[in-house]
């Protein structure tokens, strides 16, 4: 029998950890590391734009694009929710700028004030130490060593060489809408990504718009149209027809007649809720106290649902939960209300069934929820309808290479990786692959809830304790390894 020897290229540098992806996930990975690692390690922090940190979600300059969440509870570190708010106060001439004097832990700020927290902290706490490296290039490959480590390959020819790697890849562009001509799909009157620079460039073109989906990402396009003097107007079509509901005072609650961690399938989830929201409403309390007496329970309970059950609640449930869940600011709901009222926004509740181009735009043949046929005639039409989670259908190099060579699965969901409980991946055979790491959006399969801040936060500081105790305990073996008289650091 003949082994096939595996022959990889010489990297160019070596560092302990390689972080592919520098949006929150990835860049908290940093700082922590930084923080719990007390011997010089070296980490190499991989991201194709210019700017580490905010990633996609904190990277707009748009003012009117807020923060979904209070700045009171958006802390990047777990035991330190009001850092970030601590953060502002100390720098009063951005809360001048941006008038949101008095600061309160309740209001709602700028996303771009938080991506600039984030970039602060990145620099001060990882990249001026000289323990971490920023590549500014897209990863495109990344391949195993018989001895577990990686050789992680950039689009400009760089090879890095890393005990440990996670993938830190955040949210990926919507996945085309089923129409009965795919030719739309290439069409220049088509974003298939609302997050693209050129998305902002293009929405200042004359004619009418219509945004699929009616989640956080179509309610940030409709205020940048809020801003723009077109004469056109602005459709939104989405299958269910929900906005995200407005944050409120919340009042704390506990559940009283149900124990969530005892709940185990759809129906019992859907009872316990109504239930207490019934309870609530006799004690004046609303609804949104419940369902965020629910959020450190979401994870247990999905866990605990087995695959019909989680099938079942993307089916029924997952729509209205995501809207009441996931909440907006108030000020940018009164936005969107007032378009509406202004005739510059018409909402449609239904499914596209066709988009025909022709050469003054584009046509627009869509089903209502009651059944009735619907028109529209538009110039652009802009993709909104929530992230690709069926990583199989992605064209993304990295991700395609990851595939090829089975060094990753899609969970059984198609909602991202299959990952143990550590994060590690399982790859094509369901072997974990131990030293390759990922928390965030790919761990939806596992966790469901796992996109915001509250979670991120704690995802990212538990991995950097997993891989800072790893690292410390291969340390310690290869030091009893030596001879006697040799020193080693650890």
């Amino acid at each position: 029998m003949v082994t096939k020897q595996v022959v990889l290229p010489q990297p160019n540098h070596y560092v302990d950890v390689a972080i592919v992806g520098a949006g929150f996930s990835g860049s908290m990975v940093a700082v922590n590391l930084v923080n719990t690692l007390r011997s010089v390690r070296q980490i190499a922090l991989v991201e194709k734009r210019r700017r580490a940190g905010p990633g996609i979600a904190y990277g707009t300059d748009n003012p009117l694009h807020l923060l979904n969440v209070p700045v009171g509870r958006m802390g990047a570190y777990p035991d330190r929710p009001r850092h970030f708010f601590e953060w502002l106060k100390e720098h009063p001439a951005l809360v001048s700028r941006y008038r949101l004097n008095p600061l309160t832990e309740g209001a709602f700020v700028p996303r771009k004030l938080y991506g600039l927290y984030l970039e602060v902290l990145l620099q001060r706490c990882a990249l001026q130490t000289g323990r971490v490296r920023r590549f500014e290039r897209e990863a495109v490959d990344l391949a195993e060593a018989p001895d577990g480590s990686f050789r992680l390959f950039l689009a400009d020819n760089t090879i890095i060489f890393a005990r440990k790697v996670v993938l830190a890849l955040g949210n990926f562009p919507p996945g085309d809408p089923v129409v009965s001509d795919q030719r739309f799909h290439r069409s220049n009157k088509y974003i298939s990504d609302p997050w693209s620079s050129l998305t902002l460039q293009r929405l200042s073109e004359p004619g009418h718009i219509l945004i699929l989906g009616s989640g956080l990402t179509a309610l940030d396009l409709i205020l940048s149209l809020s801003e723009t003097k077109r004469s056109g107007t602005t459709y939104v079509v989405s299958r269910h027809g929900h906005f995200p509901q407005p944050h409120a005072l919340v009042d704390p609650y506990v559940f009283h007649r149900s124990d969530p961690r005892k709940i185990r399938n759809v129906r019992q989830l859907f009872r316990a809720v109504r239930d207490e929201v019934s309870l609530a409403a006799g004690m004046n309390v609303g609804w949104r106290s419940v369902i965020d007496a629910l959020r450190p329970h979401t994870q247990a309970i999905w866990q605990q649902f087995d695959l019909v059950e989680r099938r079942r609640f993307f089916r029924h449930v997952r729509p209205y939960w995501e809207c009441h869940r996931h909440r907006a600011a108030p000020e940018a709901l009164n936005i969107k209300e007032a378009m509406e009222k202004s005739g510059r926004l018409h909402c449609f509740q239904g499914r596209v069934e066709q988009i025909l181009e022709h050469e003054n735009g584009l046509v627009v043949k869509f089903r209502s929820h009651s059944g009735s046929p619907g028109q529209l005639k538009v110039g652009l039409v802009v993709n909104c309808t929530g992230p690709e989670c069926n990583y199989h259908k992605l064209r993304d190099p990295l991700m395609l290479q990851l595939f090829c060579r089975g060094l990753a699965r899609p969970d059984p969901m198609f909602l991202g990786f299959d990952v143990n409980d550590q994060g590690q991946l399982l790859d094509a055979t369901g072997r974990v692959v131990s030293n390759l790491y990922t928390l965030g959006s790919p761990q939806k399969g596992r966790l469901f809830e796992t996109t915001a801040v509250p979670e991120l936060r704690h995802q990212a500081l538990n991995l950097a304790t997993i891989l800072t105790e790893d690292l410390q305990r291969s340390a310690r073996r290869a030091l009893e390894q030596l001879p006697v008289g040799h020193s080693f650091e650890i």
